[in-house]
């Protein structure tokens, strides 16, 4: 047994504490260490935060790449469970591939291959206390991503200290306590050509401050849980294993990758109507129409303003047996107003979030209906209450929404924290003045939230521990979580069907398996725009693929400029919804000329990929978890890392194999209508123009783009991807089932790729049992070589193929610097054939 003492020092140098480690134990698969504290009944700052009499750690090796580490403390009973639906280790019997120590070398605690290149090491431990612990750990490289959700103008964690705590704002990162309505806690790290990713497993609020050579964590107490993941060379697989851990994330119904509009602000139904009637006048595509709190009455969730939005105008609209029917998504916050016949039954159910000020008695918060309650999604009565509230609202008003957006799921709260006077009922759960320390500095853990002492069932559904309630501090960040899994199962339940859609705000590691998410509200300025970017990118990190931004700008005035940009950009986003704040200035694409070219151009081309698109999220089935795992937009050097200026390129991304080069920045010379885009084409890269087929450049290049120009695409050299002939589709229902195949030959004049063959992509169940079981598949994979003066296409279905048959009428072959279309009409069941040049 090594004896080992450890000096533990206070930011403010008081309160010191020593540790000495008592005992170790080894059992082949983990290594236990227990350490005594020699001077108990020391507090870091309060008294309500006793430094650890005693602590465990335990590292467990979770297979030849993964490990936990955990910080034990017999303080704290709070854990995350680790079961489904939260993300958890699966089994893994392989033997480490990595070297670890516990309290040797001068390190707390250290992590490293085995070729000594070290990965995650805590160097010291400074404070370790019940509402407060301080880890500091070495920062191997400025190549450093992830903790968020925040804005930065970097996918790179610059310098400074960040909080963690879901919270509804919307500004750039600036100061500590800015953070947004995400947790994910989770960094990806590149040091010596290779990539770790550590998530600290916490809910609680929580900072990380970035210094020259250190990543100081800061979190407000509880247990302490680190899962590691080393990889190698390949970040995209390294973060497929992260997402695997997460349980995946699940697949949208393809409707929902049509284009979206919203806003807060269609005051009626008449402006709905005509909304989507000026689509289709200026011949722009529509799938989905959204409303916001517009269509309630007074502002109550589960109602209908029938004065304002009478049931038949609904029903009209989204009447899709007819031509110009459009899907339909309404908002539904989950503050439920106090005179509201769901507020009576959440009552009656005791289904709610209760005050820590009068015994059993609800919390009231303020939003937008004036006094709410707020339902307690972790206790056993919550999914009843919520889906009576639901299908009440469907069946009373005789509507029929395609999905639900569930904003201010943080929770937002417009008056800060508990607003009852009197003492605390349970002197165990802690409130904001018993904390010796406020992650988020002067916007407080309380700001536009509730009160960190109120309470949640402590014996619910997902939480299920030793205590009769369990404080907000711990469930703060899992209520949009708890919502979205709730939702989830009542839109299936209401609609009969697996594959559906809802739209969440807040999000924390694991969200991806059951919704969709949107970066919230965000600013129409340029430093927005190109922000979006970095968190596309970042939140294909977290696991939560299926995202977007608003386009052309929720708060603030947009311009033509900035609006038409923005279309060509987020005509590339996986999920593409135009919205903006009441007050502002519509921005309907229409409404400006080089808007509504830049949004017929730009929407039909994002239509003639939509189906590849689709294709690169079904391609991402896994197996072993019933869910997609691994990212679909990807930074330039996930592929080209050879290359060390893509480690700087921030706003072209890649798409399978086609790269997004969108206009970013304004042209502030009003006598030009076109911008200066500057793009990278990496060293070694092969891509050609779509536009005109010809090779473009290693290095840097420079061309004009328009205002009405799409975003510039780049094809990779040696691929094959589905496209559709989109020409005057304005519902993705009309699309026809043929596909084309764009054939991007390389130097050898070969190819290679894969499509999906299926008839109906709004055949919802066919998707499901053709595309996305375990058993099926209904992807193809193609080859194509020269022989002579001809082609030759071999078309190869797997062994498990469940396709259907489908057409394939033109090939579009990049060749030489030309571009040739060749009618064939093939079916997809053919097993190769060849054209002649």
């Amino acid at each position: 047994m090594r004896i080992c003492i450890i000096i533990f020092c206070t930011l403010v140098l008081l309160n010191n504490a020593q540790f000495i480690e008592t005992s170790r134990y080894y059992d082949g698969s983990k290594l236990t260490v227990n350490f005594q504290n020699v001077n108990p009944g020391e507090y870091y700052k309060n008294v309500t935060s006793p430094i650890y009499p005693n602590f465990t750690v335990e590292v467990t090796e979770d297979g030849k790449n993964q490990l936990t580490l955990r910080i034990l403390n017999p303080l704290d009973t709070f854990e995350i469970p680790h079961k489904f639906p939260f993300p958890y280790t699966k089994s893994d019997s392989s033997h480490g591939e990595y070297d670890y120590s516990v309290n040797e070398d001068g390190n707390f605690f250290s992590v490293s291959r085995y070729d000594g290149s070290p990965v995650f090491t805590i160097t010291n431990a400074t404070v370790l206390s019940l509402l407060y612990s301080e880890l500091h750990t070495q920062l191997l490289s400025e190549d450093i991503f992830g903790f968020g959700e925040r804005r930065l103008h970097s996918f790179r964690i610059p310098k400074g200290e960040f909080s963690i705590w879901n919270h509804d704002f919307w500004e750039f990162d600036t100061q500590v306590g800015f953070s947004l309505y995400g947790a994910h806690p989770v960094i990806l790290q590149k040091y010596n050509s290779q990539y770790h990713i550590v998530l600290l497993r916490s809910s609680r609020p929580m900072t990380l401050e970035r210094t020259d050579d250190e990543l100081i964590y800061r979190v407000t107490g509880g247990q302490l849980e680190f899962k590691i993941f080393i990889g190698r060379q390949n970040p995209k697989e390294l973060i497929k294993q992260y997402h695997q851990y997460l349980n995946g994330w699940e697949l949208h119904p393809f409707w929902s990758s049509g284009w979206h509009q919203s806003r807060w602000g269609y005051e009626n139904s008449t402006v709905l109507k005509n909304v989507v009637r000026n689509y289709k006048e200026a011949k722009i595509p529509l799938e989905v129409i959204w409303t916001d709190l517009d269509y309630m009455e007074e502002r109550k969730d589960f109602t209908l303003n029938e004065d304002n939005y009478p049931r038949e105008d609904i029903q009209k609209i989204t009447d899709r047996t007819k031509p110009d029917g459009v899907h339909w998504v309404p908002i539904v916050d989950p503050g439920i107003a106090v005179d509201s016949d769901c507020g009576r039954d959440l009552v009656k159910s005791g289904a709610y979030i209760k005050s820590n000020r009068q015994t059993k008695t609800p919390y009231v918060g303020v939003v937008w209906p004036e006094e709410v309650y707020f339902t307690d999604f972790n206790h056993p009565k919550a999914y009843e209450l919520w889906h009576k509230c639901h299908k009440d609202w469907f069946t009373n008003y005789q509507i029929a929404p395609s999905g639900i957006w569930i904003d201010m799921n943080e929770l937002a709260n417009f008056r800060d924290g508990e607003q009852v006077n009197g003492s605390k009922l349970n002197d165990e759960i802690f409130e904001l003045k018993d904390l010796p320390w406020d992650a988020m500095g002067t916007v407080t853990l309380e700001g536009h939230t509730i009160a960190i002492d109120a309470l949640h069932e402590g014996k619910g559904v997902y939480f299920n521990g030793s205590t009769t309630y369990i404080p907000e501090l711990d469930l703060h960040n899992f209520n949009g979580f708890l919502e979205q899994i709730e939702q989830r199962k009542l839109l299936q339940a209401i609609q009969n069907k697996t594959l559906i859609f809802q739209l969440s705000r807040s999000s924390i590691f694991g969200s991806g398996r059951f919704s969709a998410i949107w970066f919230g509200d965000n600013g129409s300025t340029w430093a927005w725009l190109r922000s979006s970017v970095y968190q596309m990118f970042n939140f294909n990190l977290f696991g939560i693929p299926f995202v977007g931004d608003d386009i052309c700008g929720f708060n603030k005035d947009t311009t033509p400029q900035l609006c038409a940009r923005w279309i060509q950009l987020g005509a590339f986003y996986p999920f593409a919804r135009d919205h903006n704040a009441f007050g502002q200035k519509d921005q309907e694409p229409y409404l400006y000329e080089i808007t509504k070219i830049s949004a017929q151009k730009s929407i039909q081309l994002r239509y003639e990929f939509l189906k590849y698109y689709y294709y690169l999220f079904i391609s991402q089935r896994d197996s072993t978890l019933q869910a997609g795992s691994g990212t679909i937009v990807d930074p330039l050097w996930f592929k080209y890392q050879s290359d060390p200026q893509t480690f700087n390129i921030e706003t072209q991304f890649q798409l399978g194999n086609i790269i997004v080069n969108p206009v970013v920045d304004e042209q502030t010379d009003e006598s030009l209508n076109y911008t200066e885009l500057q793009f990278y084409v990496p060293l070694g890269a092969y891509w050609v123009s779509f536009e005109n087929g010809q090779r473009i450049p290693n290095g840097w290049n420079t061309i004009n783009r328009t205002f009405t120009d799409n975003a510039y695409l780049a094809l990779e050299a040696g691929s094959v991807i589905q496209h559709s002939n989109a020409t005057g589709v304005m519902r993705l229902r009309e699309m026809s089932s043929d596909i084309d195949l764009i054939v991007v030959l390389n130097e050898l004049g070969q190819a290679s790729g894969s499509y999906m063959s299926i008839n109906n992509y709004d055949d919802e169940e066919t998707i499901l049992q053709r595309c996305w079981n375990d058993q099926t598949t209904c992807i193809r994979n193609i080859s194509v070589r020269t022989f002579k003066d001809s082609l030759q296409f071999t078309n190869a279905k797997a062994k498990n193929d469940n396709s259907e048959e489908i057409n394939i009428k033109n090939i579009i072959i990049y060749r030489n610097q030309q571009i040739f279309r060749v009618e064939i009409n093939v079916s997809s069941f053919t097993q190769s054939w060849q054209i002649n040049f």
